[in-house]
């Protein structure tokens, strides 16, 4: 007998004894198949779940915030000389110098009082500066309704979010009457309205221009706030660098603005990797089991084999081809089934009560989980067929033999 392992003769023994048991052989796919297909689905909707979040919160929103160092803020601050920032032209051109600065905006923000003709809310408005926020926020794809950043060149315009639209029973076209701490106001048309996703965005979010809230408040060319846009968003370490060069400032990175959801983004991926790998790893001893049990029912076959020269490496091969064989098919219909079921996921109406605006389940297609579904459910097969077949390589045939 050849010392090679890898030959035909090898591979039909090998297809023998799968389809001698049809039966096991078919469970122990069906159980790759399930645990490959469950990592996929939870794989795809959890880090949906979270590019959706990310989506909508921090790429609506600027990774660092400049504002003025305010010791003792209170309600009128925003109107104080002392809540505007000073010699900004010099951070704009240390900013500009920064290789990790993607972009940046002014902003100008004070509360105000909004009025419709129907209801009367208490808020705040970002005064913007339109061709800076529009390289900040692709608000173009989030509206709704009306225009974007552009509609702000027009005097007196307004943009809300979709929730506080509802709240105001407003829509594009008509007016809201905006009261400053000041006492000034200004009746606003409604230009554009925007949908972040999230309710908590959309109910007081707004812009403005920054030239109307500016000659409102009597601030011409002052802002309150630099927003900015890293290239990667994990590199806030320019935060420290600005404070350091610069008196009298404070800056918030958006880990610091949405700790809430940063935590929830970690413990769902640690509970989603876990759970995956734990189900594959589950279907790995079921595949194991069954291929012991095998191995035991084989032994008289194997002393055959082993007392005709067949050397323990080709028994390992014959009962490892048996699990990759279970495995391959096994993994593949696993990842038809979890792209077909994530795409029923993805078709299936979600009522969120307004919390999140969303028409359906969240779910991420990537194909890099496919792969790695498919990879590890044929990994997880060979190991659990390489441990009983290395034990049914070390088989003595003579014990057996006598036996019989």
């Amino acid at each position: 007998m050849s010392k090679t392992i890898f030959i035909k003769t090898n591979v039909f023994i090998a297809m023998q004894y799968l389809f001698a048991r049809k039966k096991q052989s078919f469970l122990a796919m069906i159980g790759v198949l399930l645990g490959v297909t469950t990592f996929i689905v939870m794989i795809n909707f959890m880090t949906g779940v979270n590019d959706f979040l990310d989506d909508a919160v921090f790429n609506g929103s600027p990774d660092i915030i400049i504002s003025k160092d305010v010791e003792k803020p209170n309600a009128n601050s925003i109107l104080s000389q002392g809540s505007f920032l000073d010699n900004y032209d010099k951070i704009d051109s240390f900013l500009k110098d920064k290789n990790n600065v993607q972009g940046f905006a002014h902003q100008i923000i004070s509360p105000a009082i909004l009025i419709s003709d129907a209801k009367q809310l208490p808020g705040s408005i970002n005064g913007v500066f339109p061709t800076q926020e529009d390289t900040m926020v692709d608000l173009e794809r989030r509206l709704v309704e009306g225009k974007g950043f552009q509609s702000l060149s027009a005097k007196n315009t307004i943009l809300i979010g979709i929730s506080l639209a509802k709240r105001l029973q407003v829509s594009v076209g008509d007016s809201i009457k905006m009261i400053l701490p000041n006492g000034r106001n200004q009746q606003l048309e409604v230009s554009g309205i925007f949908s972040f996703g999230i309710t908590t965005i959309d109910n007081v979010r707004t812009y403005t221009s920054s030239e109307t809230l500016q000659h409102l408040l009597g601030q011409k060319n002052h802002i309150t706030n630099i927003h900015i846009k890293l290239k990667d968003r994990d590199d806030v370490s320019i935060k420290d660098d600005l404070v350091q060069k610069f008196q009298g400032i404070t800056t918030e990175d958006w880990k610091d603005s949405n700790k809430t959801i940063v935590i929830g983004n970690k413990v769902r991926d640690i509970l989603t990797w876990s759970v995956s790998f734990a189900l594959l790893l589950v279907a790995g001893f079921g595949i194991y089991n069954i291929l012991n049990i095998t191995v035991i029912q084989k032994r008289k076959d194997i002393a055959v084999l082993k007392t005709v020269g067949y050397s323990s490496e080709d028994i390992v091969f014959i009962f490892l081809v048996q699990s990759i064989i279970i495995g391959v098919f096994g993994a593949f219909l696993g990842v038809l089934f979890g792209y077909g079921i994530s795409y029923l996921i993805s078709t299936t109406p979600l009522d969120t009560s307004d919390f999140i605006i969303v028409e359906t389940y969240p779910i991420n297609f990537k194909v890099f989980y496919y792969v790695l579904g498919f990879f590890f459910g044929v990994l997880t097969t060979a190991f659990a067929g390489y441990f009983p077949s290395k034990k049914a390589s070390k088989v003595d045939p003579v014990t057996i033999i006598r036996g019989i």
